[in-house]
């Protein structure tokens, strides 16, 4: 009674079903992917951090065969993210570091943000980030002018350039 039965034995069809069940789920980049699977090695394994370099290397065989076969494209996902970031009012800046951070590759990254029309898009994310903090034109007329360089600050630590931010806050109406 005492004997448990492992819920999971660690196998390349185990590790395979696991990344397509989460491709299933989720739009992932392969250094997600990869970042799955090795947690699920690790809880198969029984929380050790010392599992066989078979398992890496199945993990590397996975993501080649999701690539090849089209499941996983890090250039898809990452623009996809970046245009959701973009509506969401995030400066280029801030979506260059959210990529970064994700763990996309410097080429995919810079390949993303060349797509970018530039600052046209920027200035209209700019405009969403002051709507959704009620800062620069959509701030009461009367607070405007005390509050200006306030308002200056918060889209700097955005990450948005000096002259988009000035446009924005000095902006009238919209």
């Amino acid at each position: 009674m005492g004997n448990k039965v492992p819920k999971h034995v660690l196998s390349f069809e185990t590790l395979r079903r696991a990344g397509l069940s989460y491709l299933g789920r989720y739009a992932a980049s392969t250094n997600a992917l990869k970042l799955v699977l090795r947690r699920k090695v690790k809880r198969i394994e029984g929380g050790s951090d010392n599992w066989s370099p078979e398992a890496d290397n199945w993990i590397n065989e996975i993501v080649d065969r999701f690539t090849r076969a089209g499941l996983l494209d890090d250039s898809l996902v990452a623009e996809n993210l970046c245009s959701s970031l973009l509506r969401r009012g995030t400066s280029f800046n801030g979506i260059k570091a959210k990529l970064a951070a994700k763990g996309f590759e410097n080429a995919v990254i810079s390949q993303v943000m060349n797509d970018l029309s530039g600052d046209a898009e920027e200035l209209e994310a700019a405009f969403v980030m002051a709507r959704r903090k009620g800062i620069g034109p959509y701030r009461k007329k009367e607070d405007r002018k005390t509050n200006r360089r306030r308002d200056l600050r918060v889209m700097g630590q955005a990450g948005f350039p000096y002259s988009v931010s000035k446009t924005v806050i000095d902006s009238v109406d919209t």
